[in-house]
């Protein structure tokens, strides 16, 4: 790395925390305040008190269960938890009321793993989830390709080849029945995996010379070197990158939609495990942060390979805040209650992300497959590494002694061994861990002997756990009896004192409920009834908290978010049953009523037959640049930073 390129990062990550996602808008474009009052995140924290009582109200704040009878939100804030007679006096007598009408209120979800910009994308795209053949795949494509305007790239996800007839991806001959003249890609429910069609090859100049790349595959037809249409890992990496950037207008209906996801399933804090899988990710994020799109929060880890292109970013825009103008600049500055000033307009930028393997098929594996997955014929298989321990230990080692967090996608157990060795190794050389909390994406095989020293590393173990019932089998057939404990150890992982969260990873994961993740963690029933290592199984409080103070400790937000004590965020989620109270087997079935962002309305779930909706209160819609802190940079940080620039030197 050039000494420029060091004195770049080392003045800009000192930023990071302060600054971030105004740092992918050099060129930044005002918008006028009628048009910022009408945007999702444009609602001021109410300063009339409102109180919560009449249901359980869970804290979530220890390490047992513990209610409270009464909770007051007042200016986006918790400001009392306790009984409801001292709650009505705390809030005074023109207080607002709500009765939960039996209900229970809990903490906001925190999204510890999803891919909330590519969904955006995504739910624009064809529908693939359940297509139980070639040809409902097919006849899906083309009716979305009739939507299309002319020259469009036609991209759908969600197909599973293991639901398929033909238990296959679909090939180049059968996607260019689509179009022989646009783009087609097929994504499956993975995003792993994938299938294009020719009009792809030759925009991209693949042929049959093309090598695969490092950590990809470009499956091939049977004796020859001919594309078959298959793609995997890195190779459709590559694809996806070169899809077309997505319009404004797109983005902004994208991210209605996939805003809408996140908050009817509780969440008030949504995740990018994966900025920089499209070219145009960061263009996404600019409309984002300039529409003020966003009614939850969201956090960001860039992906490897895009980190030094977003730290240049940074850098450009971090020169505007040291400007004497800071007008622009200032105008991205959302008001919060919490003055996290990390959040830009409820963006920020938190990590960045590593991939060390890729999908069950593929996942890393210190031992061969019991049995290989289909269409693998290598002996002794052990699936595929996607990332270069060398590019690895390099990027740790130059990001060390930032405040940016480390996460990795590793499914295998040499997977999470290679990144467990990487920590372990730069940290030595760095003198200590700190206060790093690297993150263990998905984590899906876990040997014993990994767990305490994932915990001396200060690792926070993610589990992707939506897959223990649709895919449990399939998986135990794999890897075979004897490593089916390995899979997912959240009892074992509680008991070794590791902090861990429960994760969906949508669009790539089978559901985008973390009510379904949790229900698969305490029960890890699969398909057959069989029950994957139930001393594995953890109780539904500890699953409660793996998505609410557990996910707010791994994003190092645990001081303003994950559970309902005074002076936090009121991020909460109304739902209709106590997970805690009903049957293990029901907590799938619980409905959210509700969800809550610093106590203003992001979803309430509409009235049916069957039942009634809460009556809550109205949120107020305000311009909430009336409250923006448009101060800039202390003389004290600037001096900071002019020390960091001249140790870079």
């Amino acid at each position: 790395m050039n000494s420029s390129l060091n004195i770049r990062y080392a003045a800009v990550s000192l930023q990071f925390a302060a600054l971030t996602l105004a740092t992918f808008s050099a060129a930044i474009t005002p918008v006028s305040a009628q048009e910022r009052a009408t945007k999702p995140n444009a609602t001021a924290p109410s300063l009339q008190a409102t109180v919560y009582s009449g249901g359980d109200i869970i804290t979530m704040r220890g390490k047992m269960p513990e209610y409270a009878e009464a909770l007051v939100v007042q200016g986006g804030k918790i400001v009392f938890v306790g009984s409801k007679n001292t709650a009505l006096k705390k809030a005074g007598s023109g207080a607002k009321r709500v009765d939960l009408q039996g209900h229970t209120l809990a903490p906001g979800f925190i999204d510890a793993h999803g891919h909330f910009v590519y969904a955006e994308k995504n739910l624009l795209d064809a529908d693939l989830v359940g297509v139980k053949s070639i040809a409902e795949l097919l006849a899906r494509l083309k009716a979305h390709a009739a939507t299309l305007p002319k020259d469009a790239w036609v991209v759908g996800m969600g197909y599973r080849i293991e639901d398929m007839a033909e238990k296959r991806h679909p090939t180049i001959e059968e996607l260019d029945s689509i179009s022989s003249t646009n783009s087609v890609l097929a994504v499956d429910g993975s995003g792993h995996h994938g299938s294009i069609n020719k009009a792809i090859m030759t925009s991209l100049n693949l042929t049959a010379d093309t090598p695969d790349p490092e950590g990809g595959v470009y499956f091939r037809k049977e004796g020859s070197r001919e594309f078959e249409g298959h793609v995997a890992e890195e190779g459709l990496n590559h694809i996806r990158a070169a899809r077309p950037a997505q319009s404004p207008e797109l983005t902004i209906k994208g991210v209605a939609k996939a805003a809408k996801v996140w908050a009817e399933n509780g969440e008030t804090t949504a995740c990018e495990m994966g900025l920089g899988l499209g070219q145009d990710d960061i263009e996404v994020v600019q409309t984002i942060i300039n529409k003020r799109l966003l009614p939850l929060d969201l956090v960001m880890y860039a992906k490897c390979s895009a980190s030094s292109p977003i730290i240049d970013a940074a850098y450009k825009v971090s020169q505007q805040y040291s400007d004497d103008n800071r007008n622009n600049a200032g105008l991205l500055l959302s008001a919060r209650p919490d003055l996290d000033k990390r959040y830009i307009n409820r963006v920020r930028l938190a990590g960045i992300k590593f991939w060390m393997d890729g999908s069950v098929e593929t996942m890393m594996m210190s031992r061969p497959f019991t049995i290989n997955p289909t269409g693998v014929t290598e002996k002794e298989y052990k699936g595929m590494r996607t990332q270069s321990q060398e590019e690895l230990e390099e990027t740790l080692r130059k990001y060390w002694n930032t405040n940016l967090q480390f996460a990795a996608h590793a499914i295998g157990d040499e997977a999470n061994e290679q990144y467990l060795k990487a920590l372990e190794k730069v940290a030595r050389e760095k003198g200590g861990i700190g206060d790093r909390r690297p993150i263990f994406q998905h984590a899906q095989f876990l040997r014993p002997d990994q767990l305490p020293r994932i915990k001396s590393v200060g690792g926070i173990t993610s589990f992707t756990a939506g897959g223990i019932y649709p895919v449990g089998d399939y998986i135990s057939r794999l890897v075979g009896p004897e490593r089916v404990g390995w899979l997912g150890p959240a009892n074992s992982v509680v008991k070794t004192g590791i902090v861990w969260t429960i994760n969906h990873d949508m669009p790539a994961g089978v559901s985008p409920s973390l009510l379904y993740a949790m229900w698969n963690v305490v029960n890890r029933k699969t398909k057959s009834g069989a029950i994957l290592s139930p001393n594995e199984r953890v109780t539904a409080y500890e699953a409660l908290r793996s998505v609410t103070i557990n996910g707010a400790h791994q994003i190092k937000e645990e001081k303003k978010k994950g559970s309902l004590e005074v002076g936090k965020l009121a991020d909460m989620v109304i739902l209709d049953k106590n997970p805690l109270k009903v049957a293990p087997m029901a907590i799938k079935d619980i409905v959210v009523l509700a969800t809550l962002k610093e106590g203003n309305i992001i979803y309430r779930r509409p009235a049916t037959a069957k039942s009634a909706t809460l009556a809550l209160p109205e949120s107020s819609i305000a311009d909430v640049h009336e409250h923006a802190d448009l101060r800039p940079l202390t003389s004290s940080t600037q001096r900071t930073l002019g020390a960091l620039l001249t140790s870079a030197r």
